[in-house]
């Protein structure tokens, strides 16, 4: 039975975790539409490699654009690893996006 508690605890750490890189999201990125951001899907959410620890998570923003980031460990600083320049504009300053009425879909493995 115990493995049915671990298996809870992950679950809410990886949702724990997107809910990071959502806030991430609100916190560093526009679309380059300057439209606002109304959905985020994660899509992935992986360990890219056991050896090093290294995270990937990729998300659909507004059912349209894709962005991918990565993670050396969970909780640690978020990177973008890959998204197109005319989708995203993204900042290393916080900005203040309201993220209040955003639908986030979240990954569950399968």
């Amino acid at each position: 039975m115990n493995w049915l508690n671990d298996e809870r605890i992950k679950k809410e750490k990886y949702r724990q975790e997107q809910d990071r890189v959502g806030k991430y999201i609100g916190e560093h990125i526009e679309l380059g539409n300057g439209k606002p951001i109304t959905k985020i899907e994660f899509i992935e959410f992986q360990l890219e490699t056991a050896t090093t620890g290294t995270w990937s998570i990729t998300a659909i923003v507004n059912e349209k654009y894709l962005i991918h980031f990565s993670e050396d460990r969970l909780g640690e600083e978020i990177r973008t690893s890959y998204y197109s320049p005319k989708e995203f504009k993204q900042y290393s300053e916080k900005m203040r996006n309201n993220m209040t009425n955003v639908e986030t879909i979240y990954y569950e493995e399968k």
